[in-house]
């Protein structure tokens, strides 16, 4: 067989740091960057006597991330102990939930680079808590422990083995992270690992039902590694099956070595027995009910993938600019408070895209904050009626923003208002046509293009006070 005869199958497991204060099952903080080993208290230590209680905050964000993909919230759901021994689980266990997850299927509808889009089932949703961090020193044949993460809450979110190429999974963690953010359930940042991946790759002769061995990579901590593991371990196994090893796949857990570019075996794949699950004494059962669940439904905001649509349809956006506009909640509702406040749409979108974005990118701070909306629709709105070029609005308008003064004030102080007397406007292309006449000629001669020269030149002569579609306009009108 070619290579072509194969075909990958492809499980994604993410983990998700859900948006609380404290942790899972206790008051400790849940501070990203604090120093190491300070946010932690008895019950993160497994001390004896210290009992867990769940985090009510974050059952709730768990809830609404079901919801956003659109998985089945059951009433009762429990608690289980998973047990393994590694230095950063100091309890020996980590609190899970196991046969009866609280979220069961759900769907994510990926948008792949040629613009069709795959629906990527999934299998379930559950809570548990994260454990703690090993340091690897460089300087040292040891390792540190840092429990600051032990203990935060998490959902995992399992797939179905629906992917097929590293390019849907990366666009199904690029639709994932948008949903998961959009609804505040989590960060999802790969830098604070408040978003982590496992992928399960396996192949098989094209046509066959049954799946191949499959190998499990851990901890992937970007979306460009997550393809780049993906697409090795593919080509690995590939080989193998061609060259007549294929019984050399075994069920193994690698890591992803970004500098080697190749997966390297971290331990055999253990199985849910190997991990001696059985329900946590110490937690009642979840108990989610219905109306409950209604309350959290009805307070989340409309959807990113509804309100993508919505840009096309209401307000004749580019597809791929309501989706580049939908990328986050904040810059989707910063667009609405726009042309609410008297933009156009379209003039809007640009404006948040070219400039505003870019303000908040430069700055750090909020969209809302590094461009205040108020100001920047008075900006737009002075353009679209043709007081002010919009060259010159660019231009101005980080002062504007530094200087928190009135656009129109800002504008009119410094003799930026563009002249509206047609008298003006005639005399000054009157005195340009006159002192460019190789300009003019090419323009009789069939080079429309050449009209540019002469707006630009008239500009200038105005000192950016003209309107340069007017002033094309009467150009035209004046060379007949």
């Amino acid at each position: 067989m070619t290579q072509t005869q194969y075909e990958a199958v492809i499980g994604l497991e993410v983990h998700c740091q859900l948006k609380t204060r404290t942790k899972m099952f206790t008051g400790a903080g849940n501070i990203f960057g604090e120093a190491p080993n300070t946010q932690i208290d008895p019950t993160v230590l497994g001390l004896p006597g210290a009992l867990p209680v769940a985090n009510a905050h974050a059952v709730e964000l768990a809830v609404r991330a079901a919801i956003a993909v659109g998985g089945e919230v059951r009433e009762h759901s429990k608690f289980d102990r998973k047990h393994y021994f590694y230095p950063d689980l100091p309890k020996g266990y980590q609190i899970s939930q196991y046969d009866e997850p609280y979220c069961i299927g759900g769907t994510v509808l990926a948008e792949l680079a040629d613009g069709s889009a795959k629906s990527i089932e999934l299998i379930r949703i559950h809570i548990e808590e994260d454990a703690g961090k090993l340091v690897h020193q460089d300087h040292g044949p040891w390792s540190e422990v840092d429990l600051n993460r032990a203990g935060v809450p998490l959902i995992e979110i399992v797939t179905k083995p629906d992917l097929r190429s590293s390019a849907e999974a990366y666009a199904y963690l690029t639709e994932l992270r948008r949903t998961i953010r959009w609804v505040g359930a989590s960060d999802c940042e790969m830098q604070e690992g408040t978003l982590r991946c496992d992928a399960n790759v396996s192949v098989r002769p094209l046509g066959q039902e049954r799946l191949g061995t499959r190998v499990e990579i851990k901890n992937l901590n970007s979306f460009r590694n997550v393809e780049a593991a993906i697409e090795y371990e593919i080509a690995r196994q590939v080989g193998l099956c061609r060259a007549g090893r294929g019984a050399e796949i075994v069920q193994t857990t690698v890591l992803w070595d970004p500098d080697a570019t190749c997966t390297r075996v971290m331990r055999g794949k253990e199985d849910a027995a190997d991990y001696r699950y059985f329900p946590d004494p110490d937690l009642p059962p979840l108990h989610l009910p219905a109306a409950r669940v209604a309350e959290i439904r009805a307070a989340m905001p409309e959807l990113p993938r509804v309100r993508q649509a919505r840009f096309v349809s209401q307000y004749g956006l580019e597809p791929a600019v309501a989706r580049e506009l939908t990328g986050e909640i904040t810059v989707a509702d910063y667009v609405e408070e726009l042309i609410r406040l008297g933009s156009k749409p379209r003039l809007a979108a640009n404006w948040t895209r070219e400039e505003a974005i870019r303000l908040a990118n430069e700055s750090g701070r909020p969209i809302a904050e590094a461009a205040p909306a108020a100001i920047l629709a008075a900006v737009i709105n002075l353009i679209d009626a043709g007081k002010v070029a919009r060259v010159v609005a660019k231009a101005e308008l980080p002062a504007i923003l530094a200087g928190g003064e009135a656009p129109e004030a800002y504008f009119t102080a410094r003799g930026m208002i563009q002249v509206q007397d047609a008298g003006a406007l005639s005399a000054w292309v009157a005195q340009i046509i006159a002192a460019e006449p190789k300009v003019v000629a090419d323009i009789k001669g069939g080079n429309d293009k050449a009209i540019g020269r002469l707006v630009g030149a008239t500009m200038k002569l105005s000192g950016g006070k003209a309107d340069p579609a007017a002033v094309k306009a009467e150009i035209v009108k004046q060379l007949g």
